[in-house]
């Protein structure tokens, strides 16, 4: 039994592909206008540099990835996230930090022209502006989910939009797509806007979080939560198509702003606070929070609101609440990863609050016009603070205090999750390692896959794969469950699990880790994948 569990953990992956003849095709042929980024997109978020060169094929036909070989894992390859390599060369969990392998972007929902920019926090250059909807929209909060694609609630316009991040998976009907703040293109005309979902007129939609659950066929984020503050309601979508799923009535609360945790609840702050268990859809209210407006969750599960003159923390585990006193009327409000919760002020600037001591460490005065509304932390530990008044969005250096800034839409009006950073750092730890190879030609047709790893109690690892002809179409083909980890014992014939997706001159593969908690992690040690080349049919 030892012996079958040891199997069932094991996980490495080796790229081989023979032609009809018996020749090795030639994995990344030197001038292939494959091999680099068509567009530069960086990571599964778009944009953050990552690798995207097919592993070289060896001497012998194979390609080893991974520890032992010549060919090393490279956690920085486009979409992968949250992981980095131990000392060995093993792929490991990376829970404190996601810099470098995590796209940099903040969404800024500019509610009064009805769009939101996307902007990257480290070159603070905007990479596109997107309207939200038909009409007067009046978009304000946005959440975005671990794959980094953001959903933006419309409140005038009563709906709520999807946005792709990563440009290679841009699919809406659309014919063009957003390449900057002054390319902003008529509502219906944008690939990257991948869905709009109405809800009935005058519910003015406003809190909005995605969720960190797992599908059946191994996707992120699989739901988003929306909340209609006149209804009292919170709906459940599918995040990737839009469709309701569930609606959860949430009186005596008006659902301003929601959170989520990493033990399937989903927080609600409107005139009180309360949490939706997301496995059955029932609510329930907590008593007595000291102020609340803004609302966040940190790695330990406790729930941080602000408002008036105040800061507070709920501890679900003691059922009890705490607050200090901080100046001003304060509103959004996040958590970074280093112990410190960052407040909005709006007429001052942005509160640093110490996350154990529950003392205020630091007040930052911004701006010369202000309002500010929303926080957040970017994957660099950045601070950002949003100023309605002057149509601006500051980022703060947590070392140093040194402030700069980037002008956004017009009536920038949001304090939710802009970054994707607060859902990753109140989840429980995931990460994502991909590689992509190249087969043999044309008619490669992928065969098998081995791999080696291992998977401790209270771990796992999901395999998944996609093919296409380049690398556009590899990106933007879905992905097919292969394997997990513990479970199915590798190799896997990819033949039997892909169908006719088997074929395709590329083949990409995703290994999902995850772990209960930041002690323990999965480790992907190699991978090894097999390929027939037939000859090709005139």
């Amino acid at each position: 039994m030892l012996r079958t569990l040891a199997l069932a953990l094991l996980l490495g992956l080796t790229a081989s592909c023979t032609t009809a003849d018996g020749d090795i095709g030639d994995l990344n042929a030197p001038g292939d206008p494959n091999a680099n980024n068509p567009g530069g997109g960086g990571t599964g978020a778009g944009g953050g540099g990552g690798s995207i060169d097919p592993a070289p094929t060896g001497e012998d036909g194979t390609t080893s990835v991974g520890k032992g070989t010549t060919t090393p894992f490279n956690p920085k390859n486009d979409g992968s996230t949250g992981v980095k390599l131990d000392p060995e060369g093993n792929v490991v969990l990376d829970p404190t930090g996601f810099a470098g392998t995590t796209s940099p972007i903040i969404w800024v929902a500019n509610s009064t022209e009805g769009t939101v920019s996307k902007i990257d926090t480290r070159t603070m250059k905007e990479l596109a502006r997107y309207r939200t909807g038909p009409g007067s929209p009046d978009p304000s909060r946005t959440t975005v989910s671990l794959n980094g694609d953001v959903v933006v609630v419309n409140r005038g316009g009563a709906s709520a939009t999807k946005i792709a991040a990563n440009p290679l998976e841009c699919t809406g009907p659309g014919g063009g797509t957003s390449t900057g703040a002054t390319d902003v293109r008529a509502w219906g005309d944008d690939k990257c806007v991948l869905w709009n979902t109405a809800f009935d007129g005058g519910s003015l939609g406003r809190a909005a979080a995605f969720d960190a659950e797992k599908g059946v066929d191994g996707e992120l984020s699989t739901n988003v939560w929306v909340g209609l503050w006149s209804k009292s309601q919170m709906l459940k979508l599918d995040s990737k198509t839009g469709k309701i799923l569930a609606t959860v009535n949430v009186a005596p609360l008006k659902p301003y702003g929601a959170a989520i945790d990493a033990n399937h609840k989903v927080w609600v702050w409107g005139g009180g606070v309360g949490y939706i268990d997301a496995t059955t859809n029932e609510f329930k209210q907590i008593a007595n929070p000291p102020c609340a407006y803004g609302i966040a969750v940190d790695p330990k599960g406790r729930v941080w609101t602000s408002g008036s003159n105040c800061v507070a923390r709920y501890t679900p585990s003691a059922s009890a609440w705490e607050s200090v006193s901080v100046e001003g009327f304060n509103r959004g409000l996040a958590v970074d990863a280093k112990g410190s919760v960052w407040v909005a002020s709006t007429s001052m600037g942005v509160h640093q609050i110490d996350m154990e001591k529950l003392t205020v460490v630091k007040s930052i005065p911004l701006g010369t016009s202000k309002n500010f509304v929303g926080m957040a932390i970017d994957f660099d530990g950045m601070v950002w603070s949003i100023n309605q008044a002057g149509s601006e969005a500051y980022k703060i250096d947590p070392a140093t205090y040194d402030v700069t800034k980037v002008l956004v839409g017009k009536g920038p009006y949001t304090y939710s999750d802009m970054t994707g950073f607060q859902l990753r750092n109140a989840a429980a730890p995931f990460g994502k390692y991909l590689q992509l190879f190249k087969g043999c030609g044309p008619t490669a047709r992928w065969m098998n896959i081995d791999w080696k790893a291992t998977a401790p109690i209270g771990t796992s690892v999901t395999v998944r794969a996609r093919t296409g002809k380049d690398i556009v179409s590899v990106k933007a083909a879905p992905w097919q469950l292969v394997g997990k980890i513990p479970g199915d014992v590798p190799p896997i014939d990819l033949a039997a699990k892909l169908g006719e997706a088997a074929k395709g001159e590329y083949l990409e593969v995703e290994f999902r880790l995850e772990a209960v908690d930041a002690k323990t992690t999965p480790i992907l040690s190699s991978i090894d994948v097999q390929s027939t080349c037939p000859p090709a049919i005139n």
